[in-house]
């Protein structure tokens, strides 16, 4: 493992674990609509569907997810069962449009540390397989940390990402939520990691809003722009979806 990639991991880490020394848990934090994901899961026999769509804007490309599945069920308490399943369009500086469904991911959620007041750990390993291209499969193992306050929430996540025929990576961010009644504001700073220590790459700062509608259907929204400015990376990311719980 290399020294870059190193500090990012234990930094966060570090940061989740001297914040969650104290406090009680009473709300849950829900993502999406931030790029990390939580530590929770729709509970045993229960199915959690998120239908959204999503803009990856660049000087050079727009991708739009319009839209993407995802679709999670519940397997015992802390198990979770993902499938995410995006219809992708993307068009390029010279107006040339790509569309299709191009992969499929799938996942595994597992929350081996379940403190009702205290902090929660998980961990969600993920494969995407391309349709379009075998050599473009990844494979993403993740560590998820979350804590409560009564009208607060923090949540760390930080993950390894392999890419076939290509080179190792590093993910992660943090993110925290205000709870408001029915509604919950959010805010995120998300980055990979080059090879210098604690160099950030591509370094994104996402806001969102989530209104729950019932205890069934919740609505959410978020936008993000990078804190750098370069041709071919994401410069701006927008999200926006609903949630259904049955």
């Amino acid at each position: 493992m290399k020294k870059g990639r190193q500090s990012f991991l234990i930094k966060i880490l570090l940061i989740a674990g001297f914040i969650s020394i104290s406090s009680e848990a009473v709300f849950s934090q829900s993502s999406p609509p931030l790029l990390i994901d939580d530590t929770g899961t729709p509970g045993s026999g229960n199915w959690e569907i998120n239908i959204l769509t999503s803009l990856e804007h660049s000087k050079v490309n727009d991708e739009w997810q319009l839209p993407l599945f995802d679709i999670n069920y519940g397997l015992g308490e802390s198990g979770q069962l993902t499938v995410g399943l995006p219809y992708v369009v993307d068009r390029d500086k010279d107006l040339k449009i790509r569309n299709g469904f191009d992969g499929m991911e799938i996942g595994f959620k597992y929350r081996f540390v379940d403190n009702p007041s205290g902090s929660n750990f998980s961990s969600c390993p993920t494969v995407y397989f391309s349709f379009e291209n075998g050599d473009n499969s990844e494979f993403i193992l993740p560590v998820e940390w979350h804590r409560e306050w009564s009208h607060f929430g923090l949540t760390a996540e930080a993950g390894h990402i392999w890419i076939q025929g290509q080179s190792e990576n590093w993910e992660g961010g943090v993110g925290a939520a205000m709870y408001l009644d029915n509604f919950e504001i959010l805010g995120e700073l998300h980055s990979a990691v080059e090879e210098a220590p604690f160099d950030l790459s591509e370094p994104m700062l996402n806001l969102g809003l989530t209104w729950e509608w019932s205890e069934s259907i919740s609505a959410y929204f978020s936008i993000g722009k990078s804190l750098h400015s370069h041709d071919e990376e994401m410069n701006l990311w927008s999200l926006a979806g609903i949630q259904l719980f049955l």
